[in-house]
């Protein structure tokens, strides 16, 4: 609380000195969620310099020159993270028709459209854990460079064994090869390169399939379904290249597999 009060009285000293950065936006909370375990404080202000939070300061502050928000009849609290998304769509019937119809750059615009609604409700992070890459990739630049509004989003690359959960199913043999993904692998080898794969073309992290899954359109069941070895050479493979692995989890033997393994996080 000291240092967050020493970087308040910064700010203001530095405003009233005529020193600061030129675009400097007082916000004026009714109540301030702001430390984790402690109650809620009143009439704050929230000082921002640029695109960061400097200081939060006590009374509501007015200073010549800074943009004033007034948000003296709301709660406020700092963005939520959700760290596992699939912000290119949602199940519904109409899940293999949009497959057919949709191209991928329509598909895109509802993939910002849906990530906007995941902004306005309160998300400012989102780790994005299934998607066509590329085009995911492409909308976490836009973001960042502020060319898009949308949340902040850590986007994973898949990789996943022939036939298992990450691998394409429930279509015709000739939509299959032709959807089947480069980073689907065999053997330690063959997914050291599809874990390099995913990095060389943008994703900020590795999502793989340790087991089935229940939405897989074949009857191949939720247990482990990559062995030790090729779980091995992903998480080697990613961590030389500084990422790390989450695993699509089910049932006790993949989960402990991919611990064994050393992944970063279990998903489900």
């Amino acid at each position: 609380m000291k240092h967050t009060l020493r970087l308040a009285l910064t700010a203001i000293f530095t405003l009233l000195t005529g020193t600061a950065a030129a675009e400097v936006t007082l916000i004026h909370v009714g109540e301030l969620l702001a430390v984790p375990g402690e109650p809620p404080a009143r009439e704050m202000t929230v000082i921002v310099e640029g695109d960061r939070i400097t200081g939060v300061q006590k009374g509501y502050v007015e200073t010549e020159g800074a943009t004033t928000i007034d948000l003296r009849d709301k709660f406020v609290l700092p963005g939520l993270m959700d760290m596992h998304v699939h912000l290119q769509g949602q199940l519904g019937p109409d899940n293999d028709r949009d497959a057919l119809k949709m191209s991928s750059q329509l598909m895109q615009m509802r993939s910002l459209h849906y990530a906007m609604n995941t902004l306005l409700a309160g998300f400012t992070t989102v780790r994005d854990v299934g998607s066509m890459e590329q085009e995911m990739y492409a909308m976490r630049d836009a973001i960042n460079a502020g060319w898009v509004d949308g949340p902040r989003i850590i986007a994973a690359g898949g990789v996943g064994i022939t036939g298992g959960h990450a691998d394409i199913s429930g279509v015709s043999p000739e939509l299959m090869e032709h959807w089947t993904s480069a980073n689907v692998c065999d053997g330690p080898y063959d997914c050291r390169r599809a874990a390099r794969n995913v990095i060389k073309y943008g994703g900020d992290l590795i999502k793989i399939t340790s087991t089935g899954g229940v939405m897989t359109q074949r009857a191949t069941g939720t247990g482990q379904q990559m062995e030790m070895d090729e779980l091995r050479e992903v998480v080697r493979a990613a961590g030389r290249m500084g990422r790390k692995v989450a695993s699509h989890a089910h049932e006790e033997d993949g989960i402990i597999a991919a611990l064994e393994a050393g992944v970063a996080s279990i998903e489900h």
